[in-house]
């Protein structure tokens, strides 16, 4: 009788609080503790050279979390940090980035022109686990107790390499470097690949390009006249 007498004495907003800290004990606290542990499982494997695996999630406190594939606020997110970094390095940001060359139209989202050359990037929007299986020529994505199959952001990358390079031998830049990369632009995804094979999440891409050392060459490309030939192929094509 003392308990229900003081639940009478409580105002509504006591009420809405004392409600809201139960909802967040038995809900999201959980949920936190295990992403912790996906992530702590993740980092030890790393660290250690050795390959993730579904199987390393499957027990009930490291059951992966329910989650979805990326929203284009996400992307538009992504772009928002990638312009603020070329702003910086006086870099230029093409997007879209689906130039077309010969009939063909390249997958880039978005490409960033410098000095250095030209980078093409591939966004992808798949949430949950994503990794490569063993014979490493397939990519996996793991999400909400399905297991299925993705595009190959590898095999991306390089076709739209070779595209570039017929399209900047049309416009007689050819010598012009050019590099490629994939990210994956969910924010909570879990990616398991090799380190060498440029396949990032957002926060891992822009830390490449801060650190890796081709992006601080100087290689004499006309940027403001390359970014203005993309961009205008991009609008002829799309009209």
């Amino acid at each position: 009788m003392d308990f229900l007498a003081s639940l009478n004495t409580l105002t509504n907003g006591q009420l809405l609080f004392i409600g809201l800290l139960i909802f967040v004990a038995v809900l999201i606290f959980p949920h936190l503790i295990r992403r912790k542990n996906i992530q702590r499982c993740i980092l030890e494997k790393t660290r250690k050279g050795e390959i993730i695996r579904p199987e390393d999630f499957a027990g009930k406190k490291q059951k992966l979390f329910f989650t979805h594939n990326a929203q284009s606020s996400e992307i538009e997110e992504l772009l928002v940090k990638l312009k603020t970094y070329a702003f910086k390095h006086e870099m230029k940001i093409v997007f879209p980035g689906s130039f077309p060359y010969n009939g063909k139209n390249s997958t880039a989202t978005m490409i960033l022109i410098g000095k250095f050359g030209i980078l093409l990037l591939n966004c992808f929007g798949f949430g949950g686990h994503i990794y490569l299986e063993e014979s490493q020529r397939r990519f996996m994505q793991n999400m909400n107790d399905t297991i299925k199959e993705i595009p190959n952001p590898v095999r991306a990358m390089d076709q739209n390499m070779d595209l570039a390079r017929l399209f900047l031998k049309g416009f007689d830049f050819s010598p012009i470097p050019v590099y490629s990369a994939s990210v994956f632009t969910r924010q909570n995804v879990i990616l398991s690949v090799p380190n060498d094979i440029r396949v990032f999440t957002r926060s891992d891409l822009m830390h490449w390009l801060e650190t890796e050392p081709c992006f601080k060459e100087d290689n004499e490309v006309p940027v403001r006249m390359l970014a203005n030939y993309f961009t205008e192929s991009i609008k002829t094509a799309r009209k």
